[in-house]
């Protein structure tokens, strides 16, 4: 009896992670109102207007798009970009917003984004006013979102073949799900902490300042998608052994 309730055990947490992680990977997938909250990260840039207009005495007019164009035609700023796993959109203040075509492991390249959303008569003040960082190395951005994204998506799909072999009464099968989910919580830890990272880094802008002690007004978070990710990483961590108990204790 003891290797049947250590299975029911890990079963409710494996399908707990998995319910998580499926939240996390539809976040900005579309702006809809329940997609549209759920992101690994954020850009900030609503109060950049402000720090362009202190950094170089110009006006900041006509700097941010207010009619939900198309994301990279140079039409203007939006207040926030939200990156998912799959996709990133841009929203205004009041909540609307647009996003880019979905990809399979969408890079995360806010100097990049924001950049091919400027308008052409701020868009080479807006690259000399932000310091050399790496916010501004689209490379490692690059690299460290996109292979990030990848390792979750590996990680969850382990996470599934655990919950299929740990309802399947064989003790191989218990081997194989006890298996799947410590690789399932290695790749999702890895994944998240390569996103927090790159987080990390990037929200160093936060303290920056322009000309006149102004801050630069560019502020990158974290958001639902990374946080339910560690959880998850936590509960197929968690599951591991009662899937091993299962596996060593579980009699027909």
């Amino acid at each position: 009896m003891r290797g049947e309730y250590c299975l029911y055990g890990a079963t409710a947490l494996s399908a707990m992670a998995i319910i998580l992680l499926v939240f996390a990977h539809i976040g900005q997938v579309s702006s809809g109102a329940v997609t549209s909250g759920i992101y690994m990260a954020q850009i900030n840039v609503a109060a950049y207007g402000n720090a362009y207009q202190g950094g170089t005495g110009d006006s900041a007019g006509g700097l941010y798009d207010t009619k939900n164009d198309a994301l990279g035609t140079g039409k203007g700023l939006r207040q926030y970009y939200r990156y998912g796993l799959y996709n990133a959109c841009g929203y205004q203040k009041d909540g609307s917003g647009i996003c880019n075509g979905t990809i399979f492991g969408y890079p995360m390249e806010p100097l990049s984004q924001i950049l091919a959303d400027t308008p052409t008569k701020f868009k080479t003040q807006t690259n000399d006013i932000i310091p050399s960082s790496t916010f501004k190395d689209n490379g490692f951005n690059h690299g460290l979102s996109r292979g990030g994204s990848l390792l979750i998506f590996v990680g969850s799909v382990f996470a599934v073949i655990s919950i299929i072999f740990g309802v399947l009464k064989a003790r191989i099968c218990f081997l194989i799900a006890a298996a799947s989910a410590g690789f399932s919580a290695l790749l999702l830890m890895i994944g998240a902490a390569m996103w927090t990272s790159l987080i990390a880094k990037d929200a160093w802008l936060k303290i920056v300042k322009v000309k006149g002690g102004t801050l630069l007004g560019i502020y990158t978070t974290g958001g639902a998608s990374l946080y339910l990710t560690w959880v998850a990483f936590v509960l197929m961590t968690l599951s591991v052994i009662p899937y091993v108990v299962a596996c060593c204790t579980f009699r027909r």
